[in-house]
């Protein structure tokens, strides 16, 4: 596989290229996995956790285009994860977590949209929306819409698992969610 350096990662990651997702999966995956299966996790947290980053760090992206990496990449999703799991051990008084950095706490929240009432304008939004996230989650959004199993996803897209998928999934809704948060036709329709 490809060796991407920083810049290439950023720019990859912006037009949401696949080949740089694998190459993050590939490389940044496992240090993650590790500090989570070392604090008091399993890989499906892990798995969770880093899909988690990855929509925290396409949001950063999409906010602000003069975007620049001040680590390297892997420095920096190993960070954001850690937060990530740190906020969740939080959460779930599994510990007690008092120094985490209230600036990238934002960006971990998430929140469905607003309903838009206009049926037709709102499938085309969602349409619209669908087509500007990886061709993978597209087929996996819908698969999923025409109630598909993940077993079966799994097996005609050639992911490794149902788990995989259901992970992807997640990470999938989350994008799309934000991509239509950020069109600014649905903007329109929320601020009248």
């Amino acid at each position: 596989m490809k060796r991407f350096s920083e810049e290439e990662i950023i720019v990859g990651l912006k037009k949401r290229d696949s080949k740089t997702l694998q190459f993050i999966y590939k490389n940044h995956y496992d240090p993650v996995r590790q500090l989570i299966n070392s604090n008091s996790g399993s890989d499906d947290d892990a798995e969770d956790v880093f899909q988690e980053a990855l929509i925290i760090v396409f949001k950063r992206l999409g906010e602000d285009d003069q975007f620049e990496l001040t680590s390297a990449f892997k420095t920096y999703i190993y960070s954001v994860s850690r937060l990530i799991w740190l906020k969740k051990l939080r959460d779930q008084r599994k510990m007690d977590v008092t120094e985490l950095n209230r600036e990238m706490e934002e960006y971990i929240e998430f929140e469905e949209p607003p309903p838009v009432q206009d049926k037709d304008l709102r499938m085309a939004i969602y349409q619209r929306n669908l087509l500007l996230i990886p061709v993978d989650c597209q087929n996996i959004l819908r698969m999923t819409a025409e109630n598909i199993k993940s077993k079966d996803i799994a097996e005609k897209l050639g992911f490794r698992s149902e788990s995989y998928v259901r992970k992807r999934r997640h990470f999938c809704k989350e994008f799309l969610v934000n991509k239509i948060k950020e069109d600014a036709e649905y903007r329109d329709m929320i601020d009248d």
